[in-house]
């Protein structure tokens, strides 16, 4: 829901999945984007590919006419420039095909990111900045903590799933904007 939600994933938008998996986020953007919307799912793995295709077959009832699965490498991906409205990328090292997709993407486009590791977020993240052409990363821990609430008694719940991953949203800019240069700290010795 987050991804949905932060991606401004909306009906009729062209939207780029890489990394289908089980896909059942495939399942939520083609609901998103509805009849008048195309979602094109990549996925390396041939087995991860059939049971996406099995899975939103099931839930959709038949494959949906405005979905294409695509089993190959978005790095390699020979679509038009510009082709999509947001992408999403769901997968072990999206800083390798940050390039392709930026291709992709029309500018002023959204790309999210969903990775499960502090060190897969800093590859990302330092990636994006390096290439440029992205307005700058935000990227946040996705957690959900359940409350008892009876009368008076109100507490968060003694066990909590303490970490599901982290998303980072940012924006396609366009050729020739500068990108924004992030604002931080001086660091003593290395600035001054």
């Amino acid at each position: 829901a987050q991804i949905i939600h932060e991606g401004d994933i909306f009906p009729g938008a062209r939207v780029l999945e890489a990394g289908a998996g089980s896909g059942a986020l495939t399942c939520s953007l083609l609901r998103a984007v509805g009849p008048g919307g195309r979602v094109v799912s990549y996925e390396q793995r041939a087995d991860h590919a059939e049971h996406a295709q099995r899975n939103v077959s099931v839930y959709y009832g038949d494959a949906p006419q405005n979905w294409e699965l695509i089993v190959d490498d978005v790095a390699r991906s020979e679509l038009p420039e510009a082709s999509f409205d947001r992408a999403v990328l769901d997968m072990l090292a999206p800083w390798e095909v940050l390039e392709s997709v930026g291709r992709l993407l029309t500018p002023g486009g959204v790309l999210m990111i969903y990775v499960a590791t502090v060190t897969q977020l800093s590859r990302v993240v330092e990636a994006l900045r390096a290439q440029q052409c992205w307005t700058e990363p935000r990227s946040w821990e996705t957690l959900q903590r359940g409350w008892n609430v009876v009368g008076l008694a109100v507490r968060p719940q003694h066990s909590m799933r303490g970490h599901t991953a982290f998303l980072i949203f940012a924006r396609r800019l366009a050729p020739g904007v500068v990108a924004p240069v992030p604002l931080g700290r001086k660091r003593e010795g290395r600035d001054g």
